[in-house]
C-alpha cells in the first residue's frame, strides 16, 4: 500500500483530472485514504499548520470528487469539514 506520504502523492495525482473523469471510483477512494493519513498527520502535530492546510486542501477536493458522482450528502460534509478547519486556522 505505501506508506502515507505516498498515498498522498498518489491522491494529489489525481486532483489534476478532468470534471469527465471525477466519478472514477479509485480516484475517490485514493483521495479518501489520503484525508484519513492527513487527519493522523493532523492530530500527531497539532501545531503544524502545513498538515491541517493540506487536509483542508483535500477535503475540497474530496468534496468536488462526491459532487461530481451526485453524492450530495458526502460532498456537503467534506466540504463543511474542510471549512471548519480554515476558520480554526484563522482563529489562531
Amino acid at each position: 500500500m505505501g506508506t502515507k506520504q505516498d498515498v498522498v502523492r498518489q491522491a494529489e495525482s489525481c486532483w489534476g483530472i478532468s470534471h469527465a473523469e471525477r466519478h472514477r471510483a479509485d480516484a475517490v477512494e485514493i483521495t479518501e485514504r489520503a484525508v484519513a493519513a492527513l487527519r493522523e498527520r493532523a492530530a500527531a502535530e497539532p501545531d503544524n499548520a502545513d498538515h491541517e492546510q493540506k487536509l483542508s486542501w483535500a477535503l475540497i477536493n474530496l468534496a468536488q470528487l462526491h459532487s461530481a458522482r451526485r453524492e450530495h450528502a458526502k460532498a456537503d460534509a467534506a466540504a463543511l469539514e474542510s471549512v471548519a478547519i480554515l476558520r480554526r486556522m484563522l482563529a489562531r
